[in-house]
């Protein structure tokens, strides 16, 4: 982990509106189900993915946002995608994060 303290006026925009995509990975073969939230802020996602999610669930959550060519992506906020396999080690505590 790296900290670095910054001047918080480095930012030019902000966004309330957000889309957050929640990934649930199950059983062995770990089908993924995927819903977009929306009108609800990060605590009150992850809170309601952990209450609809089994003991046995993986969890994801992810941001959703559009880049410069209008493409959609997502940047992950709790986990990774349940699909790849860790590479790195960043990816490693990600995806330790989902059990």
């Amino acid at each position: 982990m790296n900290i670095e303290e910054v001047d918080e006026r480095d930012s030019t925009w902000e966004q309330h509106d957000s889309v957050f995509r929640v990934y649930f990975a199950q059983g062995a073969d770990l089908a993924v189900t995927t819903f977009d939230v929306s009108d609800a802020t990060f605590g009150e996602v992850l809170q309601w993915a952990q209450q609809e999610a089994s003991a046995e669930t993986l969890i994801a959550v992810a941001l959703v946002g559009r880049d410069s060519r209008g493409l959609k992506g997502l940047t992950w906020l709790f986990g990774m995608d349940p699909n790849d396999s860790p590479e790195s080690e960043l990816q490693i505590r990600m995806h330790a994060e989902m059990r």
